[in-house]
């Protein structure tokens, strides 16, 4: 059976500093207890908060170190509360468009899934396009990797030999397996930690040293695991792909760009979802009834809504009449970073239907029909993710032109769903008594401009649950501009995050606002 795994490395620390790019050059440590896991409270040892995970810069910082320890280390270091939960659903997404490419398809804990390969490559015409689907089912800020190989364990290591957004394949035959495998470490097999201790002492430090003993000898010392790592050291592996049986109900989830507590972005989000929900194979043809809806809410809450509707719905857009109808009336207890829509209660085609507006709705139907087939032609003609998307207004007269609109996809089946519109593009300035004087581009298509500042205002959202402070500047220069410039000062000094834990800020950035 040949196996694709799909290992998705630091998957909490990607989504965050995707989150927040300001954090993209600083040393940040996210952290954990007990309690995160829902662990009993008889069999917890410690609430006190340990390191899940450190970005790139950070090393001798182990995970489960306590943050005490850790912050000695590494005083200048943001601590942030690693969201368990939430990382789930974002790989509970990816599985879900896993499952469109494969029947079988096992999760393997947190950032880790293995797929049957067997006969995907005549249906998707070769191993390559399989890959390049596997690929695409993951957004690009959590840069996967993917293995081939004919065993669990070999297609893992050789996913963890690949490139990041990468796939490599592990070669076919004994010989050849048992020589790719050799020069991995064997902190990388299945077995317990104790074990792995054990080999170290014993002078056993790669697969390679395992080959070279007998399997008698492993296993009268280190019993079962012994002989277990002599095998997986030369690719031998019996184990398969378990599928779980799941219950009908259908799960989509999708992370919003920022925080908001306007009804239309509810709206935008619930309608994306249903249209993904509604394309999947599970719901084509069938009718559902219950929806339920789980936002999470900036300090950690969560706000949940049920429906139940007395005709089932057929089609996303009856269903999201259905939903916008009754959310209208509701009032959101603060601002949604992100929707899971659960849909369940499928029957059969229902009887009876109203046909009125049926040429309507068949017309408008076929038309976003031509535009995902278009949206899919781009999508091969310019290799990116997806190119048509709608611009759903949120709040026009937000100070913030950031967040007052969004842009979402027309493709339901696309990973990048819901993106922000006019980001600020970050910028090089030199200032003067706090003025800037010149600027300067990442890109530095233009170079060092020499600009002047004939206006200026400021902005304090103190109330926003992460408080936006700038400092605007309008810019004249004598062959570019007017250039529209602020000064970040939410980044300086301290600034507390959602678990109100302090961390500090030195330095304040600069950016380019468009409107």
């Amino acid at each position: 059976m040949e196996i694709a795994c799909l290992v998705i490395t630091h998957l909490g620390m990607k989504y965050e500093l995707w989150r927040r790019p300001a954090l993209s050059d600083r040393n940040v440590i996210l952290h954990v207890s007990d309690s995160d896991y829902k662990v009993s409270v008889s069999k917890r040892k410690s609430l006190k908060p340990k390191v899940f995970d450190t970005s790139r810069g950070i090393m001798g910082i182990p995970v489960g170190m306590p943050i005490p320890l850790a912050v000695s280390k590494y005083p200048d270091a943001v601590l942030l509360k690693a969201d368990i939960q939430r990382y789930k659903k974002i790989f509970g997404r990816v599985i879900s468009n896993l499952e469109k490419i494969s029947p079988s398809v096992e999760e393997d804990g947190l950032g880790k899934a293995y797929l049957d390969m067997t006969s995907l490559g005549h249906l998707y015409g070769g191993d390559a396009k399989v890959v390049s689907r596997i690929l695409d089912a993951v957004p690009d800020f959590l840069q996967p990797r993917v293995g081939i190989a004919e065993g669990k364990f070999t297609a893992y290591l050789a996913a963890a030999n690949s490139q990041q957004g990468r796939a490599s394949k592990a070669p076919k035959g004994a010989v050849e397996v048992t020589n790719f495998l050799s020069p991995f470490s064997v902190d990388m097999l299945p077995v317990s930690w104790k074990t792995i201790v054990a080999l170290h002492r014993f002078g056993i430090h790669t697969m390679g040293d395992i080959v070279a003993h007998e399997i008698g000898s492993l296993q009268a010392r280190f019993g079962y695991e012994g002989g277990r790592a002599w095998k997986l050291s030369q690719g031998i592996s019996t184990d398969i792909i378990v599928t779980p049986k799941r219950e009908c109900v259908i799960s989509e989830y999708v992370s919003l760009p920022f925080a908001s507590s306007s009804r239309e972005v509810l709206f935008a989000a619930t309608d994306t979802l249903l249209r993904r929900a509604y394309a999947r194979t599970g719901l084509k043809g069938r009718y559902a009834n219950s929806f339920s809806l789980v936002c999470s809410i900036t300090g950690d809450s969560v706000w949940s809504k049920e429906v139940i509707v007395k005709e089932p719905s057929g089609s996303a857009s009856s269903a999201s009449f259905s939903l916008r109808s009754i959310l209208a009336e509701v009032d959101l207890p603060g601002p949604i970073e992100d929707v899971t829509l659960v849909v369940s209660g499928f029957t059969g085609e229902h009887g009876r239907q109203a046909r009125a507006f049926s040429s309507v709705r068949e017309d408008t139907k076929e038309r976003m029909g031509r535009l995902v087939r278009m949206d899919h032609h781009l999508q091969v003609k310019n290799r990116s993710a997806n190119s048509l998307y709608q611009v759903v207004n949120i709040d026009l007269d937000h100070p913030v032109p950031e967040m007052r609109s969004v842009q979402v996809s027309i493709d339901p089946e696309s990973t990048d769903v819901v993106r922000n519109l006019n980001l600020p593009e970050r910028i090089d300035v030199e200032e003067s008594g706090g003025i800037p004087v010149s600027i300067s581009f990442i890109r530095k298509e233009h170079g060092s401009i020499k600009v002047k500042a004939v206006d200026m205002w400021k902005m304090d959202l103190w109330w926003m649950a992460i408080p936006i402070r700038r400092i605007y500047f309008l810019l004249m220069s004598e062959n570019y501009g007017p250039f529209t410039v602020f000064k970040d000062e939410s980044r300086g000094g301290e600034y507390i995050n959602g678990s109100n834990e302090r961390a500090f800020f030195t330095k304040y950035c600069w950016y380019r606002q468009s409107y």
